[in-house]
């Protein structure tokens, strides 16, 4: 076993607070759980050096001069005929979802069979023959896919005629070691029109005001006073930090949100709970006048933390599930119903050993470039009753929980929680490392455990702990321990983060 530290600088330091690394989406080693994922806007500007060092206002321009130039791509003419296409597609009846669905799982089995070369390769070895075949009646005959498949198959995933260029993500999956997968703009343009969808479902306008409290490191990590957010003019969004949230800083983040007054809320969900626990504990409510709704992705949210908001903001909590794979989506309509978005992708659920309990396991419909075809999910599901409907009138499947995994929190000295799909930022950019969890026994310490590869060394080691620091500050111990494997609980569900005090 080897051990690598950094301890808590002197006491000088001790009130050094650093918003985490970069965006979720970034194309970056990142070790995150892939339970869920939800657009980002991206992180190399903000961890730029230009940007820490320049003032507020000029941080500001910099936000607004990447958010033009991200929209001139990103919500370009292709993407005003998907978000029509699927204005439609959402109100189809179940005939015609299933023929839609049959034409397109169909048409991507037969474009993975002849332009991949990991497809190519693993149905010649089966015998498939998918030319013979009816989908998705014949669908269970292929195998499943496994980020262990895809971490192996590498470039061999992708097709020889993809679209470039490719943006290239990862996450650290179940196994908390990096998986890397590849999209081509018409993917991202797809995915941005499902997510601009669900964002009309909670009510919101393009051009609409909108807040914005998720894991970018927004504000330089020496900012020790407010303002923690910047606003976003060009996408009319007050962006929050995520990180500084603390019981000190809660009523300036309230009357930041109220006095700008947003139509629509994104948070990740341990934020605005806090906020929320924050305002209940005082019997405050939340001062906004236009508020809509609150969107919430990228983390498990239980029916009591929503319920909370919900009270506490005034509003509507509509949830978001998906993955960086792009293989399943299921959001929460207007009523509080999850709907599987079957005009997204080809969802197939499998029974555990868990009664009631299904694995999503899903089949792309957009990603021509990188096909992943019957892709395990790792998460858990409770369905409603096949024939259940919601009063929404849309004839999409209905879940009725989505258990997921569970991460724990790490609780900072100064009173801030980290959620896992933060904390896991640590390890972007980190070589030899095949496995990492973060243990917290005590506030001012934590243990990273590391598996390494081949390639790890002592610079992945100080690089790792670098990382640490930047992003925890100087209020915490942490070492670095390099073990054999590191242990599932009986479920098998890695967890990112564990945290005992």
């Amino acid at each position: 076993m080897t051990v690598a530290r950094f301890q808590r600088p002197p006491a000088a330091n001790a009130g050094y607070i650093d918003p985490l690394g970069l965006g979720q989406n970034c194309a970056a080693n990142v070790s995150l759980p892939a339970r869920r994922s939800s657009v980002s806007s991206g992180g190399a500007l903000f961890s730029s050096s230009y940007y820490k060092r320049s003032p507020p206002w000029f941080q500001e321009w910099l936000i607004a001069s990447r958010a033009w130039a991200r929209g001139a791509l990103r919500e370009s003419r292709s993407f005003r005929q998907v978000r029509a296409e699927i204005e439609r597609s959402q109100w189809l009846q179940p005939a015609e979802m299933h023929r839609m669905q049959a034409d397109r799982i169909t048409a991507m089995v037969h474009h993975a069979a002849t332009t991949v070369p990991y497809y190519r390769e693993r149905f010649r070895e089966l015998g498939l023959d998918v030319s013979r075949m009816e989908f998705p009646r014949d669908l269970h005959r292929l195998p499943f896919l496994t980020k262990n498949d895809v971490r192996k198959a590498g470039m061999s995933l992708v097709a020889h005629n993809a679209q470039k260029p490719l943006v290239s993500v990862s996450t650290s999956g179940t196994t908390g070691s990096p998986v890397w997968f590849h999209q081509d703009l018409t993917s991202i343009t797809r995915e941005n029109a499902f997510i601009w969808r669900h964002l009309g479902w909670a009510g919101l306008k393009p051009g609409e005001r909108r807040a914005w409290i998720r894991g970018e490191p927004i504000v330089p990590p020496e900012r020790l006073t407010a303002p923690y957010w910047r606003l976003n003019r060009a996408d009319n969004m007050l962006m929050l930090s995520s990180l500084h949230l603390s019981d000190r800083n809660a009523p300036g983040y309230l009357e930041a949100m109220a006095r700008f007054d947003p139509v629509v809320i994104q948070a990740y969900p341990s934020s605005i709970s806090f906020l929320a626990a924050w305002m209940e504990n005082r019997g405050t409510r939340y001062q906004g006048k236009s508020l809509r709704s609150v969107v919430t992705s990228s983390e498990m949210f239980d029916r009591e933390q929503q319920e909370q908001v919900a009270r506490v903001f005034g509003c509507q909590v509509m949830d978001w599930y998906g993955l960086v794979e792009r293989v399943a989506a299921i959001g929460q309509c207007e009523h509080g119903r999850y709907h599987v978005m079957t005009d997204y992708s080809f969802v197939e659920f499998e029974p555990t050993e868990e009664e009631g309990l299904f694995e999503p396991v899903g089949s792309t419909f957009n990603n021509f470039s990188m096909p992943l075809l019957r892709y395990r999910c790792a998460d858990l599901v409770r369905l409603a009753p096949p024939d259940e409907r919601c009063s929404c009138g849309r004839h999409m499947p209905l879940v009725t929980e989505i258990i997921g995994r569970t991460d724990d929190f790490i609780k900072l000295p100064d009173g801030r929680r980290m959620a896992a799909c933060l904390a896991g930022n640590m390890f972007r950019g980190v070589t030899g490392i095949l496995e990492g969890q973060i243990e917290q026994d005590a506030i001012d310490t934590l243990t990273i455990r590391v598996v390494p590869s081949a390639h790890y060394s002592p610079a992945s080691a100080a690089q790792l702990l670098a990382n640490a620091r930047q992003r925890l500050g100087g209020a915490v111990a942490c070492e670095v321990v390099v073990v054999d494997e590191i242990k599932r609980p009986a479920r098998g569900k890695f967890k990112a983060v564990i945290c005992r005090i």
